[in-house]
């Protein structure tokens, strides 16, 4: 990604224009025509360097342990010629930043002079993660033996992948997935303990006092989510958590 910003070119030194006299005598004094002063620049591989930290500082807060990181910036185009800052540049993040395998880090020039330049950063995360042993179809619960652990780039992953199998056990398909394809927490829901039309038992707290009653479940739910159930003897509807033996707690 080239710099969205480009400070005018420095003017290319000037040589000063005198009259004859003076051109003889500097001459005669062994010295040439006066010419001004280089103005010094901005090192490139400086600010590749500052953008390469940073993106790797980034990358850190979200590694898991044990990942191997490894970060470039891109070449700047030659024709950038930034005035020398004063200070060391300093590194942000652009807004609306997210990570990634390719991240774009703002460095900017506040003392001397003043300029802002957005450089690209391409990034390595390798960690072993948790991709699938065997295939695996919708709705299928996952065993210790459908698992296994393989090292990814998951700079390149949308998020949510796991580093542990106690994640993943118990857990349940939301599509089938291949064999060697890494399993995020979006592939996976809890498994559904009640189902629609399953008859359930309702248990509803009064003043320390639990009664308890058997309902159908008007929708499907898994532990620790609401569901509506029509209580068979009353035909009233009740709402209620479900809880980890896919009973419904009333009221809750």
């Amino acid at each position: 990604m080239i710099p969205c910003h480009r400070p005018a070119r420095v003017p290319s030194p000037s040589v000063r224009r005198t009259g004859p006299l003076w051109l003889a005598l500097g001459l005669l004094l062994g010295g040439g025509p006066a010419t001004a002063a280089p103005a010094a620049l901005t090192d490139h591989q400086q600010l590749r360097d500052l953008a390469t930290a940073h993106a790797l500082e980034q990358a850190e807060r979200s590694a898991p342990d044990g990942a191997r990181l490894r970060a470039e910036a891109a070449r700047l185009d030659p024709r950038l010629r930034l005035p020398a800052c004063a200070m060391t540049p300093e590194t942000f993040d652009p807004p609306g930043r997210r990570g990634g395998a390719n991240v774009s880090v703002g460095v900017r020039c506040q003392s001397g002079a003043e300029w802002t330049l957005y450089i690209p950063v391409r990034v390595e995360m390798r960690a072993e993660v948790l991709v699938l042993g065997n295939a695996a179809g919708r709705g299928e619960t996952l065993r210790a033996e459908h698992l296994r652990l393989e090292e990814h780039d998951v700079a390149q992953l949308n998020g949510g992948w796991m580093t542990s199998p106690e994640d993943a056990v118990g857990m349940t398909l939301r599509r089938p997935l291949r064999p060697g394809q890494v399993i995020t927490r979006e592939a996976l829901e809890a498994p559904r303990l009640v189902r629609r039309g399953q008859r359930v038992a309702v248990i509803a707290g009064m003043g320390g006092i639990a009664v308890r009653s058997e309902g159908e479940a008007l929708a499907d739910a898994a532990a620790g989510e609401r569901v509506r159930v029509r209580n068979l003897r009353s035909r009233q509807i009740v709402e209620g958590l479900v809880d980890d033996r896919g009973q419904v707690l009333a009221g809750r």
